[in-house]
């Protein structure tokens, strides 16, 4: 999905395994390419879950991007699954994350130079 110029996202939803992964690999990258983008957003807040597979499948997925040229930012890790991911030893020191999807954008926006307008928000 195209969020912004030189913005992707790619909102995954429901359980993930390896073929799937790889798929959601290929499409993220064929999309950096048409869409001409150096910032792309993983969201994974509609994964029950995340295991070592998984896990090491969305690690690839950010490298290859980089070959790319791009930078990746994952967001929605929830508190089980950021445990998931300390327990099983899984690091993501080099990067991004961000615990929702408008906290990604926000934080992307102002990588590439565009500062998200001001919402009224709740008071």
């Amino acid at each position: 999905v195209k969020l912004w110029e030189g913005v992707v996202a790619v909102p995954l939803v429901g359980t993930l395994d390896s073929a799937r992964t790889q798929i959601v690999m290929e499409k993220l990258l064929q999309s950096l390419v048409d869409s001409e983008s150096e910032q792309a957003i993983i969201d994974i807040t509609g994964v029950p879950a995340v295991d070592t597979e998984v896990a090491q499948h969305l690690l690839k997925t950010v490298v290859a991007a980089r070959l790319m040229g791009a930078e990746c930012t994952i967001s929605g890790i929830r508190p089980q699954i950021a445990q998931t991911l300390v327990a099983l030893g899984v690091r993501f020191d080099d990067i991004v994350t961000k615990a929702t999807l408008a906290d990604a954008l926000r934080y992307v926006l102002r990588r590439i130079g565009t500062e998200p307008a001001a919402t009224g928000g709740p008071k």
